[in-house]
């Protein structure tokens, strides 16, 4: 651990101390080293005026309802179809998952914890079973994007231990017969 001393708005201090006293965060240490964290995560380092970055992609902040607003006018085909796409391009285009053989569910945290990032929910990985909680997303479009990313079918059911949580489960891929 290093440690670093530098110097900061009012406006952030103030803010700081507001989070701090409010129990938003444990400590303004805290909340500055997870704010580098995401700058780091986020690249922010490449972000330039009206261009957000992320692995090697363009990030457009967008309000959820318009989101869904897009999703609405496609067919449960279409939205499936179009999650597989976009996680098939993906995969190419972010650097950090060219090497990385995503078939093997150990590798999946790698994507899930990018897509927390993105704010899409919160994802937790047990084996080969993927718990999915706050997502404003379609169930088709997770599947289909999971299918994409992974090359895995998944089946999914609501959880019976935690509200508005879904379980994508991995079905076992069949073997080829001689």
């Amino acid at each position: 651990m290093k440690q670093v001393t530098f110097t900061i708005s009012d406006d952030l201090a103030h803010y700081l101390s507001f989070l701090e006293k409010s129990h938003f965060i444990l400590s303004k240490e805290e909340a500055l080293s997870t704010a580098l964290e995401f700058y780091k995560k986020l690249a922010m380092h490449d972000w330039l005026p009206f261009a957000y970055r992320m692995g090697g992609g363009r990030v457009i902040l967008m309000d959820m309802s318009t989101i869904l607003d897009f999703l609405q006018v496609l067919t449960n085909q279409e939205i499936f179809d179009t999650a597989r796409i976009s996680a098939l391009k993906r995969k190419t285009i972010n650097p950090f998952f060219r090497d990385v053989d995503f078939s093997q569910a150990e590798n999946w945290s790698m994507v899930l914890a990018e897509m927390e990032i993105m704010g899409w929910g919160k994802f937790t990985r047990f084996r080969k079973k993927i718990q999915v909680e706050s997502c404003r997303l379609p169930t088709l479009y997770l599947k289909g994007y999971f299918e994409g990313m992974f090359g895995h079918e998944f089946s999914f059911q609501q959880s019976d231990k935690i509200p508005n949580a879904i379980i994508f489960v991995a079905k076992p891929k069949e073997r080829k017969r001689n």
